[in-house]
């Protein structure tokens, strides 16, 4: 199986502070001036190097559509992958988003959410190993029937959690969920289970509203459920930095919501969309963009890694 998303010694050694060489000879490629390694390896120079690969689980949540959400989880995902994280992607959305970017066409045996979330031991062989290291629980739009069948507070509480204990069994470091943009079971199920919630939005006013929702959304459901309060943060994207009207919502975001605005963000970069029309993130690429350097700042504040 081929592999997309290698990580160049270089990055490897400014995520992991040691020395270029040192890389270099661990892995016997002395004569190679920048050698790509694959996730598993990486995944085994940062283990050696004192870095705790501790499962997280992370929801992308936004009621309001149209901000990102799917490429933040898809791109995001990819940087774990090549970081060395075992990731695995939930898409949950009926409409199969992430499913699609990532390339993947069901096909009529694959298992989704909706057949498996009463018994989370299936998830083992319902992933689609996309790469190393790199898992995806696929959707269609039979997961639209999840409001019907978690139709009870019960149901709602244990779905998505049952299945992120199943992944945490079965040695994932990261397990990230792209939530359909609606406040359905889908939704709720994965507030009660994740570790993290990130909101990504896009750089206009209309987002406030959708923020402010969600927020308030999130904090209900969770006291509702006798849960404590989880980490909410919001991602800033869609950046268009040349233009007044986005310097100015970045001000009000900072004002309203800054407890909980991630201190970098995304900015606009024709590269999302040609890397969506290859079916890959802009991590599948050796060259630079704005969006790409983002996403990196954005993967190593997140886990804790080293910054360039």
């Amino acid at each position: 199986m081929g592999s997309k998303y290698l990580l160049t010694a270089q990055e490897l050694a400014s995520i992991s502070g040691a020395n270029l060489s040192k890389i270099k000879n661990y892995f016997g490629f002395e004569n190679q001036k920048n050698p790509k390694l694959s996730s598993a390896q990486v995944h085994e120079f940062m283990k050696k190097s004192g870095f705790k690969y501790t499962c997280r689980s992370l929801a992308f949540i936004n009621l309001k559509g149209g901000v990102g959400k799917t490429t933040a989880a898809i791109t995001l995902a990819s940087r774990a992958v090549q970081f060395g994280f075992k990731t695995c992607i939930l898409d949950l959305d009926a409409q199969g988003s992430a499913t699609l970017a990532l390339d993947y066409t069901l096909e009529e045996d694959d298992q989704i959410f909706h057949n498996i979330w009463q018994t989370p031991k299936e998830i083992n062989n319902a992933l689609i190993e996309m790469e190393e290291n790199f898992f995806l629980l696929p959707s269609d739009l039979e997961n639209s029937l999840l409001d019907v069948s978690l139709n009870n507070p019960a149901s709602q509480k244990k779905a998505v959690k049952g299945i992120i204990n199943e992944l945490k069994n079965l040695k994932f470091d990261l397990i990230l969920i792209d939530c359909p943009p609606s406040l359905g079971a889908a939704v709720i199920s994965s507030i009660c289970a994740v570790d993290e919630i990130i909101i990504p939005v896009a750089n206009d006013a209309f987002s406030f509203k959708g923020i402010e929702l969600t927020i308030e959304e999130v904090g209900e459901i969770r006291s509702t459920f006798g849960l404590s309060r989880s980490k909410t943060k919001i991602l800033s994207n869609m950046v268009d930095k040349r233009l007044n009207l986005a310097k100015e919502y970045e001000q009000k975001l900072k004002k309203k919501f800054g407890k909980y605005l991630m201190p970098c963000c995304i900015r606009t970069s024709s590269d999302f969309s040609k890397a969506l029309e290859k079916r890959e993130t802009v991590f599948a690429n050796n060259r630079k963009s704005n969006g790409k350097m983002d996403y990196d700042l954005v993967a190593r504040t997140i886990f804790g890694l080293g910054k360039k």
